[in-house]
């Protein structure tokens, strides 16, 4: 079966929004390829606030959430594998779910995709381009 975070993250991140609150995410910040501003991380993680009025760019699929926020009036691209989210819940109430860990997301695994994915880049014949057929007239 497929991985049940992200349907969670969705279901939860639309049920937050859909009552007018403020979706919060709890994220491991030392999770692989986490990109998030070091300087909010307390203990190995950060409380990301998510909501669409303060973050833009916003991007998610199975394997990863991106969008950019500003910290302290800079703006950040911010990356984290599914693997890293650790909760998602309202911030006024605290309503949300602690997600359970799935062999899909452990830190190994994701390793491994991340491996093969760019071994499988590396492997592909390079693009030769092609000689443009105009001429330069002066």
């Amino acid at each position: 079966m497929k991985a049940l975070r992200p349907y969670l993250y969705h279901a939860y991140y639309n049920w937050i929004i859909d009552n007018d609150n403020t979706p919060y995410l709890l994220v491991n910040a030392e999770y692989p390829d986490v990109d998030v501003p070091t300087e909010f991380v307390r203990e190995g993680k950060i409380i990301l606030n998510i909501s669409p009025r303060s973050i833009g760019q916003y991007i998610v699929n199975d394997e990863f959430i991106s969008f950019s926020a500003r910290f302290q009036g800079m703006l950040r691209d911010i990356y984290i594998p599914f693997g890293a989210a650790e909760a998602i819940y309202a911030q006024e109430n605290g309503d949300g779910v602690m997600f359970q860990e799935e062999p899909y997301y452990m830190a190994e695994s994701y390793l491994a995709r991340s491996e093969t994915k760019q071994a499988s880049v590396e492997k592909k014949a390079p693009v030769k381009k092609k000689s443009s057929h105009l001429k330069l007239v002066k």
